[in-house]
């Protein structure tokens, strides 16, 4: 566009924005260089998993858990053992200084969580999700994803139905990232 079709102003606006437009500027990927973005990289990846006191040869689920939209959303793609399915959605928002994530699955349920990392750089969320029959509509939840090491990450959830007195184990799970064939 030439400075003739635009205002002068808008034209010197435009050629001092021209640098920021660079491949690797805050403003053009800020989720590739601004490292609380890249706090939950560790969960990325292809994963058995299966629940912390079961067998290693035990069938595992599958989840592939991928780095999506210029490296902004860590995607999470569930496959039960018995075929249920779901994906979550995790974002860091800058704007709240905080991550997000939004569980939907093939139960058509809707989890919905926000946290940050502990001080041991382990991911920790808290939400409220859909609870059983007998319990309230929503139930407070705490979700955790705790580093054990490259190789390895364990899920925990816990829930409570009397206003966090008490907490009860929903699931305990342990990642195994998969070897690589080739």
């Amino acid at each position: 566009m030439s400075c003739r079709r635009i205002a002068m102003a808008g034209c010197l606006a435009l050629g001092a924005l021209a640098p920021l437009h660079a491949e690797e500027t805050p403003i053009a990927h800020p989720c590739r260089t601004d490292a609380r973005h890249r706090a939950f990289d560790f969960w990325i990846g292809a994963w058995d998993v299966r629940p912390v006191n079961a067998p290693a040869d035990a069938p595992p689920a599958e989840n592939i858990v991928t780095l999506e939209h210029d490296g902004c959303v860590v995607q999470e793609h569930w496959r039960g053992r018995r075929d249920n399915t779901g994906s979550s959605f995790n974002i860091y928002d800058a704007s709240r200084k905080m991550w997000f994530q939004t569980w939907v699955d093939s139960t058509g349920e809707l989890h919905e969580y926000r946290g940050n990392p502990d001080e041991h750089d382990n991911m920790v969320f808290t939400g409220e999700v859909p609870g059983q029959p007998g319990q309230p509509a929503r139930v407070p939840t705490r979700l955790s994803f705790l580093r054990l090491g490259p190789d390895k990450v364990r899920q925990f959830s816990e829930s409570s139905v009397d206003g966090g007195k008490t907490w009860t184990t929903n699931y305990d799970l342990i990642y195994t990232r998969r070897a690589v064939t080739r």
